[in-house]
């Protein structure tokens, strides 16, 4: 029986699966050296430039699906599908770092059709298929988090979603206790400055436990009804919402 490309590149040690499509649409990624001009030799650079020219050249000709290419810390390679990766391995198999590839069609096929889905060995927090995401920008645009808190907590069973930490740090109860804190003038003890009377570093104090400007609220979720109430509930405030697909799915 005849080994696919696909399955070949699969079994190779330096081949690792992708978890989403790059450029939206290349689901193969090839890794070439590309050595530093500041830290190579003329000679060396003049051949990794012919060779990246061959790459291309080839690519031009003989390639029937998308790619792109890019130079940057590696030479990167970006396919549609996997049959020009044969001819680099066997022209450049040495220069080869690593590849990035679908575990198979079915993977391949999700990764195109659907670019919600992400591919994980395991859920999140190993019981979590479903994550949403807000990202709010200010104080004020961030009030909106303290109340998909409350919903969550009023709406759904406990244990069947987790909220990250940003919830905890943009709540009116936690933002009012840190500004109390900040905000004193002096501590009773010294006459210091609060700020540097706890922390001297007051400035990574400020940085830790006080709100950043851009947050991103992220809720996990075991039930795709449930994400289905929070965007008929916080469509306009959903960013992003993802699937996780595991491994042995595939």
């Amino acid at each position: 029986m005849t080994t696919s490309i696909s399955e070949q590149i699969r079994s190779r040690p330096d081949f690792s699966y992708g978890t989403k499509p790059f450029y939206k649409k290349h689901t193969w990624r090839v890794a070439l050296v590309q050595p530093h001009w500041r830290e190579s030799n003329r000679n060396l650079l003049q051949e990794i430039w012919h060779r990246n020219r061959q790459v291309e050249d080839y690519l031009k000709y003989n390639e029937t699906g998308s790619y792109k290419t890019r130079a940057d810390r590696s030479f990167f390679v970006y396919l549609s599908k996997p049959d020009s990766i044969q001819w680099m391995i066997d022209n450049f198999n040495s220069q080869i770092e690593y590849i990035n590839g679908p575990v198979n069609s079915k993977h391949q096929d999700i990764l195109l059709n659907d670019l919600t889905v992400v591919t994980r060995p395991r859920l999140w927090y190993k019981k979590f298929r479903y994550k949403i995401m807000s990202t709010r920008y200010g104080e004020r645009d961030q009030e909106i988090f303290e109340e998909m808190q409350n919903f969550c907590i009023d709406s759904f069973e406990h244990g069947e979603y987790k909220l990250n930490d940003t919830f905890r740090i943009t709540s009116k109860s936690y933002q009012k206790k840190m500004n109390q804190l900040w905000q004193r003038t002096a501590n009773k003890q010294n006459s210091q400055p609060i700020r540097k009377a706890l922390n001297p570093n007051w400035k990574q104090f400020n940085a830790v436990y006080r709100a950043p400007y851009t947050a991103t609220g992220s809720i996990y979720l075991v039930s795709h009804d449930d994400v289905v109430t929070l965007h008929m509930v916080y469509k306009q405030y959903i960013t992003k919402t993802q699937k996780v697909v595991t491994l042995d799915e595939l």
